[in-house]
């Protein structure tokens, strides 16, 4: 007598007395044929040997699964084995002799198959909404959903992307596809105007996508897809394929569709952390940034103090020691010729001049900006300076390389730079060196190059660190002229390398910024 067994098919809950050995199968030939597009046509063979019952996998496209596990080539099955064939999942009933007595057993039991996978369903719900509510890393968060996801739904490629103001599509998975995500137009609208989610049981039979060529390039035959919906508006859409057919049912569309209600307000509250995130961190920059102007403008302002106090207190014993010199020299006519006395009154005239410009550094105007020609202005500072204190009494040539030549700057304030750099640089500049004064354009700002310097040199500006012990770094006229020039948007650049504040350059910007206006 032939061995009989009794399966029973979870989804439609069909009960099948078999006869072994059992051919399973799509083709008309099979001994138990199912019409399910992801079951080969000669799939699985179920068969007795030594008092044991096999199943074997005939080399079928998608494998054969016992107990979710996917055999190599046979395996025993017992009593309450689960069998998947493609999509088809079968369960092998206890021999009994009345078929429908244990129907009814099985409608009454949850087969321990379906309890398993309600229960990892029910798990997964779970550590999705935990791990959710704990992290609100969006990138990391769509990674680990989809590891989730990938135990029950085994998808080959997913993407989760959220709605663009334009209703274009951007997506937040790390994985996301190279390209476009493989939709029609008609799955994306029906999406987003209606919510519906869908189920593709099978692209190449789709007149409307089988002639798609990423879903041909991708290998897609099933696919799941469906909408995030918070507050009653879509914000995007979660979507998993397979490259068989079959690969899922309205179960799974259901599942996924739940996940997708979960995770909308979920995702949404991740996202609106993310920018409030990034807000804050702005903020905190900016506030920093203001910290350190303020900082940086009350210590200019003590500097300034300080400056107006020794100017203040040098300028009355000066004063009074200027006119006993000159009343001396008045007195006695023959002493005032003489070098000592000349070198005194020298070096009283430069301390007056000197205490004459930090009252002009104080009390310098606020920078009114206007269009002008910078190479007419430079050539009028030159021509007003006096270059008799050069050691070889030589005069600067001036050339200019560049069309950009109108810029907006404060002539008079411009003007006064120039000549304290001119006054600053006068005694430093070596014998013989070549002293030549270039105008040219660097991206948005124009170049004046005072001297000679190399290309590959790293300039600095005068109170960076690498200037810090430089004696000319603290120069008076220098430090008036770098104040100028950061008042008009621009920047005084110093060899840190040389011996001296020879040569420089100065770089003024082109055009007016909006908050120079």
């Amino acid at each position: 007598m032939k061995r009989e067994i009794v399966l029973r098919n979870l989804s439609s809950r069909e009960t099948y007395r078999v006869n072994l050995p059992c051919v399973i199968g799509r083709s008309d030939e099979a001994d138990l044929k199912f019409s399910d597009r992801s079951i080969s046509q000669h799939h699985a063979l179920i068969e007795e040997i030594d008092n044991e019952i096999w199943i074997k996998d005939l080399e079928s496209a998608n494998g054969v699964l016992v107990n979710r596990q996917k055999i190599e080539a046979a395996a025993i099955l017992e009593a309450g084995d689960s069998i998947q064939l493609g999509h088809t999942k079968l369960l092998v009933s206890p021999e009994d002799d009345d078929v429908f007595k244990q129907t009814d057993v099985l409608h009454s039991v949850t087969p321990k198959g379906i309890q398993e996978l309600e229960h990892e369903k029910l798990r997964l719900i779970y550590d999705i909404t935990t791990e959710l509510s704990e992290n609100q890393d969006l990138p990391v968060l769509v990674e680990s959903i989809f590891s989730r996801l990938h135990e029950i739904f085994k998808q080959d490629r997913n993407y989760l992307g959220l709605f663009q103001e334009d209703g274009k599509l951007k997506p937040i998975s790390p994985d996301a596809f190279s390209g476009p995500v493989p939709l029609s137009t008609t799955i994306v609208n029906r999406l987003f105007e209606k919510g519906e989610a869908f189920l593709l049981e099978d692209a190449l039979s789709e007149e409307a996508l089988k002639r798609k060529e990423s879903v041909l390039a991708l290998r897609i035959r099933s696919a799941l897809c469906a909408p995030l919906i918070h507050h009653n508006q879509i914000h995007g859409v979660i979507y998993l394929d397979r490259n068989i057919p079959g690969a899922y049912n309205q179960d799974d569309l259901e599942f996924l569709r739940t996940i997708a209600l979960l995770l909308a307000p979920l995702i949404e509250n991740a996202r609106l952390w993310s920018e409030l995130k990034k807000h804050y961190a702005n903020a905190m920059e900016t506030l920093k940034e203001t910290q350190a102007k303020l900082i940086e403008m009350e210590r200019r302002a003590a500097y300034v103090r300080l400056a107006q106090a020794m100017a203040h207190e040098i300028r009355n014993p000066l004063m009074a020691m200027g006119g006993l010199v000159r009343r001396l020299g008045q007195s006695e006519s023959k002493s005032s010729g003489s070098p000592k006395f000349q070198a005194i009154m020298s070096l009283v005239e430069r301390v007056e001049m000197i205490l004459n410009e930090v009252d002009g550094f104080v009390k310098l105007p606020p920078v009114s900006l206007k269009l002008d020609r910078i190479d007419l202005l430079l050539e009028e500072a030159i021509d007003s300076h006096d270059w008799e204190l050069l050691k070889d009494g030589r005069r600067p040539t001036l050339s200019v390389d560049t069309s950009h030549v109108t810029v907006p700057f404060d002539p008079n304030l411009i003007k006064k730079a120039f000549s304290m750099i001119f006054k600053e640089i006068l005694l430093s500049i070596p014998q013989g060196s070549e002293f030549s004064i270039t105008i040219r354009h660097s991206d948005d700002d124009v170049e004046i190059l005072i001297g000679e310097i190399s290309e590959i040199k790293q300039l600095c500006e005068l109170f960076d660190q690498e200037l810090q012990g430089k004696p000319w770094g603290s120069g008076l006229f220098l430090n008036i002229a770098h104040k100028i020039i950061a008042d008009h948007r621009g920047k005084l650049l110093l060899d840190p390398e040389g011996n001296s504040a020879f040569p420089v350059v100065i770089k003024i910007p082109r055009t007016i910024k909006a908050r120079d206006k």
